[in-house]
């Protein structure tokens, strides 16, 4: 009777550990409809066994709501963010505009940084954030620029080789110190936020991702201009910015059952 007593306890604590550790988590998709290209994010993201429920919130009735009822944040990519944002309202007519998206993605991070919540930003997603904490960007690289990388081609993806800084959080989980990977935008980052600290780069000079400088009191936060979820699921910088990012949403899930 000990014997079976013994027997079932174990199984019950395996059970709850499993249990725990294969727990949904929820990941708001600032627009994760619209055509393949943001079925793509979905896809990324349940692509490494995790249990992730994606919510698009761009669909949403109450988007702030269905925010603050997820493990983390991602800002996906779409048009340019308006030059207004920046200081820079005159160059409008060089720009392809959604501003209905610009006022649900900058309240969107808004809210995600001030609860601490893990936020991933990704192509304009990474153009936002840098704007949002007072950045600004390149309206046109190849009018803007003078012998710039090509970051963009008129069908598919370009492709260009990314320096990561040493000593970043980047270098630190993608595990190389250069690699290549896709590319398809016209504008980049130009002033960087001074909160931010830059971590890649491509010949051309162009900050290709950043993070915080200091991460105190800060939520979970990288910002990439490449798009991670269409490059090979086990490519150096796709595969560990979604398990990074996966597990930071866990973390926060618990800490938010701990309150």
């Amino acid at each position: 009777m000990k014997r079976i007593l013994h027997i079932s306890f174990t199984l019950l604590v395996v059970l709850l550990l499993f249990s725990c550790s294969d727990e949904k988590i929820k990941v708001a998709l600032s627009k994760g409809s619209g055509g393949q290209s943001y079925q793509n994010y979905t896809d990324w993201l349940e692509s490494y066994g995790y249990d992730v429920e994606i919510v698009d919130i761009y669909t949403s009735e109450d988007p702030i709501k269905d925010l603050l009822e997820c493990d983390a944040l991602v800002l996906t990519g779409g048009p340019d963010v308006h030059p207004g944002r920046f200081e820079k309202p005159y160059e409008s007519d060089r720009c392809s505009i959604d501003e209905n998206r610009d006022t649900l993605e900058f309240e969107l991070l808004r809210n995600a940084l001030l609860i601490k919540m893990p936020v991933l930003g990704i192509c304009r997603g990474q153009q936002l954030i840098n704007v949002a904490l007072g950045g600004s960007l390149i309206i046109d690289i190849p009018h803007d620029l003078t012998n710039p990388v090509i970051h963009q081609v008129k069908e598919g993806d370009a492709t260009h080789r990314l320096f990561l800084e040493d000593g970043s959080y980047l270098r630190q989980i993608a595990g190389v110190d250069s690699a290549l990977v896709n590319s398809n935008h016209h504008q980049a980052v130009d002033k960087l936020s001074k909160e931010l600290k830059p971590t890649g780069y491509t010949r051309d000079g162009i900050i290709e991702s950043y993070e915080w400088k200091d991460v105190s009191f800060k939520s979970w936060m990288l910002a990439v201009q490449w798009h991670p979820e269409r490059l090979e699921r086990d490519h150096p910088l796709s595969e560990p910015l979604a398990k990074e990012f996966i597990e930071a949403a866990k973390k926060y899930n618990k800490k938010l059952k701990k309150k």
